[in-house]
C-alpha cells in the first residue's frame, strides 16, 4: 500500500478486521448500565475512530439502611442486579448490532463498590458501594497504620475499599478464603471466568501503592488478622489483556469466541477520559451537587490533608480532589425549576455589570465542612443575605427578580472562586499549571456559572468530546 493511502474504512458487517478494532465499552454506573461501540481504523500513525452504536438500560438504585449506633448511612446492593441488567444490555446490543464483529471488551464501574466472593466467583456477601459510610471504626485502625507506615495512600476514610472489606470480613468471620472482588472485577469474572485479579485504578482505595506498583506490607498484615486464609488480588494496567470471553458468554449472547477482556477502570477515570484530556496541563472540572476537579500531571500527589490522590494514566498521573461546594447549595434554595428559570433571566450585560461591582468572598457550603482546597473540617459557610422576597414573587416584580438573580450570581462566583483557588492550590503543591479545563457535569447547562468561570479563571475552556463513560474507556484500548 502506498503509505500516503488510508486505509478503507470497513463497515461493521464486512468480515475482515486486520485493520480494526471494533470496542465495546460498557460503563456499570449507579442507576445503569450504558454501552459505546467504537471502531477504531488502524495503522496507528493514520488512525480513525468512529461511534458506531450506543444503548443503555436503567438499573435498581442501591438499598439505604441506618447503621445501628452510628450517623452513617449503610448502602448496599444484591451484585446479581448488576449481572442481570448486564444481560439485559447484551441482548439490547445483539438486537441491535452484528455482535460477532466487536473484538475488545472492556469495563469502568463505580470505585470502591467491593464484595467478597468465594474460589468460584460466587458472592459471599452483598456489595458495600461506593457511598456506603459505615466503616468509621476500621476506617481509623487504617489511618493509625498509614501513619506508622509513612507511606502515601489512597485507603483513607470510612468510603475507602479497604475499610469496607474490613467491614466485610469482621461482618462474616468464618469465611474461607475469601477473595475480594471489586464491582468491576465481579462482572469481569462473569464474562471471562479472570478472578482474583484487578485494575491498578481500583485498587488504589484498597490501598495499592501506584508509585511502587505494589501492595504495601501492612495492608495483607491487616486483613490476615481479619481472616488468615485471605489474599490480595492480581494487579495489571487498565487497558492491559485479562482473558478471552468465556465461552458459553460468547455463545450465549453472539460473541466470537476470540473476543478479548481488557482491564478498565474506575468510572470517574473513564468519564476524564471521555471529555478529551489528555496532556499534561489538561484538566476536567465536573460541575456537579459537588465541583471536583482532576488534572494531568507529570508526577504523582498524594496529599490527606486535602483529600488529594493521584491516578497513574499511561506514563502520566491524574491528580484528582473535591470541593463540598457545588450545585447541592443552590438546591437549598430553590427547586430545579425555579433556578433554570432564573439563570435564563440572567444576559451576558447582567453578568459583566455584575463582575464590575465590587464583591465580597463567598465561600458557598451547604453546611460546615470542606475538604479541598481548604482543608477544614469546621469552616463554616459563607453565604450572601437570601433575598426579602420568595421566588414566588419574582413574575411581574422586577425589585424581586434582581434581588433573586443578584444572589444567584454572589453564589456561582463564589464557586468560581472555588474552583480558581483550587486549581492554584495544586500549582502551590508543584503540579503543572493548568492550560486548558474541559467541563461535564449537570452545571455545565447553567450559562451564567459557565462565563463566570470563563471570565474568572485563567484557562482555555473546551467543551468535553463526550459526555460517557462508556465511551471513555475504550480510549484506554490503544
Amino acid at each position: 500500500m502506498n503509505p500516503q493511502d488510508k486505509p478503507p474504512i470497513l463497515e461493521p458487517s464486512q468480515p475482515s478486521l486486520s485493520d480494526k478494532k471494533v470496542i465495546l465499552g460498557i460503563d456499570i454506573g449507579t442507576s445503569g448500565v450504558r454501552a459505546c461501540i467504537v471502531e477504531k481504523n488502524y495503522p496507528s500513525s493514520d488512525s480513525s475512530e468512529n461511534m458506531l452504536f450506543e444503548a443503555h438500560i436503567e438499573m435498581p438504585v442501591a438499598e439505604i439502611r441506618s447503621t445501628n449506633g452510628l450517623n452513617t448511612l449503610e448502602i448496599s446492593q444484591n451484585p446479581q442486579i448488576w449481572i442481570d441488567t448486564l444481560e439485559s444490555l447484551l441482548k439490547k446490543i445483539g438486537h441491535n448490532f452484528p455482535i460477532k464483529q466487536i473484538t475488545h471488551l472492556v469495563l469502568d464501574a463505580t470505585s470502591s463498590t467491593v464484595l467478597l466472593v468465594d474460589q468460584s466467583g460466587h458472592a459471599y456477601t452483598d456489595a458495600l458501594m461506593y457511598n456506603d459510610a459505615q466503616s468509621v471504626l476500621p476506617a481509623k485502625v487504617i489511618a493509625g497504620l498509614i501513619e506508622q507506615s509513612a507511606e502515601f495512600s489512597g485507603a483513607q476514610g470510612a468510603s475507602s475499599t479497604l475499610a469496607k472489606v474490613a467491614t466485610l470480613l469482621e461482618q462474616n468471620p468464618n469465611l474461607s478464603k475469601p477473595i475480594i472482588c471489586h464491582q468491576i472485577d465481579f462482572i469481569n469474572h462473569y464474562l471471562s471466568g479472570a478472578l482474583n485479579i484487578t485494575d491498578e485504578n481500583n485498587a488504589l482505595k484498597l490501598g495499592y501503592n501506584s508509585i511502587h506498583q505494589a501492595w504495601p506490607n501492612w495492608i495483607e498484615k491487616y486483613l490476615k488478622t481479619l481472616n488468615s486464609t485471605i489474599q490480595l488480588p492480581q494487579v495489571v494496567k487498565p487497558g492491559s489483556f485479562i482473558a478471552m470471553i468465556a465461552p458459553h458468554i460468547a455463545e450465549r449472547f453472539g460473541f466470537r469466541k476470540n473476543l478479548k477482556v481488557m482491564a478498565g477502570t474506575t468510572d470517574s477515570i473513564a468519564g476524564f477520559l471521555a471529555s478529551g484530556a489528555s496532556q499534561i496541563g489538561d484538566a476536567v472540572s465536573s460541575l456537579g451537587s459537588t465541583l471536583a476537579i482532576k488534572a494531568i500531571s507529570d508526577k504523582p500527589l498524594f496529599d490527606k490533608r486535602f483529600g488529594l490522590y493521584s491516578h497513574r494514566l499511561g506514563n502520566n498521573w491524574l491528580v484528582g480532589g473535591a470541593s463540598n461546594s457545588g450545585g447541592r447549595v443552590l438546591l437549598n434554595h430553590y427547586n430545579l425549576a425555579d433556578l433554570v428559570h432564573i439563570v435564563k433571566s440572567i444576559n451576558n450585560k447582567d453578568i459583566e455589570d455584575f463582575l464590575k461591582t465590587p464583591r465580597q468572598n463567598y465561600y458557598p457550603l451547604s453546611q460546615a465542612g470542606e475538604r479541598f482546597p481548604i482543608a477544614d473540617a469546621n469552616l463554616p459557610p459563607k453565604m450572601p443575605k437570601s433575598p426579602q422576597c420568595a421566588v414566588a414573587d419574582i413574575d411581574g416584580n422586577q425589585q424581586c427578580l434582581q434581588a433573586h438573580q443578584t444572589f444567584l450570581l454572589n453564589v456561582l462566583t463564589g464557586m468560581t472562586e472555588i474552583e480558581r483557588l483550587a486549581y492554584h492550590k495544586l500549582v502551590e503543591l508543584h503540579l503543572p499549571p493548568v492550560k486548558k479545563i474541559f467541563s461535564v457535569g449537570g452545571g455545565t447547562q447553567n450559562h451564567v456559572w459557565m462565563q463566570l468561570r470563563e471570565k474568572l479563571i485563567d484557562a482555555q475552556f473546551l467543551h468535553p468530546e463526550h459526555q460517557q463513560a462508556a465511551y471513555g474507556v475504550t480510549k484506554l484500548i490503544d
